[in-house]
């Protein structure tokens, strides 16, 4: 069957719109979602008991004598914003419950909203106009953009939550001033590279060929570093070497040829979803027989609405560094309810799992802050260096904050496959929370550690730019 990728990519971005509500993207503070229920948010942890309101040191304009405001810096228009929509949306939900509740030492928190639309410069300019207004950044897309404010994050003494599994936020002389959630790209890509290679070697008996296709930034590099470690140590060829390759809004046809001509029997793909599907689509046509291995922020599942969802659902895995929506885990019930109560027709993306993870962190430091007695974004920063680790019901992988570069980072991660059959049975794009629809993924392996990433020697990041 032959693919017309125009349609598919129009699909794709009509996917995206009717499913995303809209958020505010100037400085000024959103209002969360009210809430009618009395339902408790989810606990990761046991709550620490908070001093009265007026007796934690604030400043006066981060934190006011009943709010506190924190920072979003978020791609809502760009590569990444069908996911990132639902990710800002979530902790939008989960800040509402807990302001019902009574926030955070009596005071509400309030979010103040950057669109940065994945571009380096805007995300550095949107955080110089935020960084005086907020205690922390609870959400700052991109490893690049995050990298590119960090210096001004230590400078500012400023702590921020990277929305990006960069294996550098691991390293506690990289990390400074970040707190991560989950594992890596570098990780994620050893681990699914090592199933897809003992599922090959079952079947056939001999080693898996590989084709690299991935963006040229830490993303990109830092999967392809995975990638490349597990096909050495493993003994897998890698037949074609498109390592950096994607460029959003250049020609991906050269690329997708050549994948093709390889004859690959796996291809790695670490870019945005829109790249991806048209690399897919591509290949396909141009007679690729192999199968695919996708990077978590490399999948949406609103693509099981193209003319390629029964070809994806049927040759296709998914890396994922966090539980899809409506997996079995101890917090999942928690987190559906308080989701459900605020976008009862919102489509169930696994991204409201992530925003749900970023919110954990936040309230956590924010209430050890209160508990300190000092709520200024030093005494932020502060706070962040005594959260030990961090679990989060089982929706993902704990993260440890604390110890030397091997000892933090986290190493499991999990693989689905994109479940069509599910996808239709809900209603496709029309499947709502309300409804009791999930992400339509099918589980693989739970997380787990392959032998190559727990024996790994992580001292560092996988991939560092060059300097100089």
């Amino acid at each position: 069957m032959r693919y017309r990728i125009a349609v598919i990519l129009a699909m794709l971005m009509v996917a995206a719109a009717c499913t995303s509500t809209p958020v505010d993207t100037t400085p000024p503070p959103t209002t969360a979602p009210p809430s009618s229920t009395t339902t408790t948010a989810p606990q990761p942890i046991e709550p620490v008991p908070v001093p009265d309101a007026a007796s934690a040191l604030t400043d006066g304009v981060t934190v006011t004598d009943d709010t506190i405001y924190v920072g979003v810096l978020a791609d809502l228009t760009g590569p990444f914003s069908g996911t990132v929509v639902d990710v800002v949306d979530a902790q939008l939900a989960f800040w509402s419950r807990l302001n019902d509740e009574g926030g955070i030492g009596g005071r509400t928190v309030e979010v103040l909203i950057a669109n940065t639309g994945y571009d380096l410069a805007t995300h550095v300019e949107k955080y110089g106009a935020l960084k005086d207004q907020v205690a922390m950044f609870v959400h700052s897309t991109g490893s690049q953009q995050t990298l590119a404010v960090l210096p001004n994050l230590i400078e500012d003494n400023l702590l921020a939550l990277p929305v990006t599994w960069y294996s550098g936020w691991s390293d506690p002389a990289l990390g400074a001033n970040l707190l991560e959630t989950g594992s890596n790209y570098c990780m994620e890509a050893m681990n699914t590279i090592s199933y897809l290679d003992e599922q090959h070697r079952e079947s056939t008996g001999s080693a898996p060929t590989l084709a690299l296709i991935t963006f040229p930034d830490d993303f990109g590099r830092d999967s392809a570093a995975g990638a490349r470690y597990a096909a050495e140590q493993l003994g897998i060829e890698i037949v074609y070497d498109g390592e950096g390759t994607v460029i959003p809004g250049q020609d991906l046809q050269p690329i997708a040829a050549a994948a093709a001509a390889s004859g690959a029997d796996y291809t790695w793909v670490a870019t945005d979803p829109i790249s991806m599907v048209e690399i897919v689509g591509t290949a396909l046509q141009l007679g690729y027989t192999g199968q695919w291995g996708v990077a978590m922020v490399s999948f949406s599942d609103r693509l099981l609405s193209t003319a390629l969802g029964d070809y994806m659902a049927g040759n296709m895995l998914m890396s994922t560094l966090i539980l899809p929506l409506g997996a079995e885990a101890d917090a999942m019930d928690e987190v559906i309810s308080v989701l459900t109560d605020a976008y009862p027709d919102r489509y169930p993306s696994t991204g409201l799992i992530e925003g749900y993870l970023e919110y954990v962190v936040a309230r956590t430091v924010l209430e050890r802050a209160s508990e300190l007695g000092d709520l200024t974004p030093a005494g932020v920063v502060a706070a962040a260096a005594q959260i030990g680790s961090l679990s989060y019901g089982g929706l993902a992988p704990s993260n440890i904050y604390s110890g030397d570069a091997s000892s933090t980072v986290t190493r499991a991660t999990a693989i689905y496959r994109p479940d069509k059959a599910l996808f239709d049975a809900q209603g496709g794009l029309e499947a709502t929370l309300g409804a009791g629809a999930i992400s339509p993924l099918s589980p693989i392996r739970g997380f787990t550690a392959s032998q190559l990433a727990a024996d790994y020697d992580f001292q560092g990041p996988c991939f560092v730019f060059p300097t100089g």
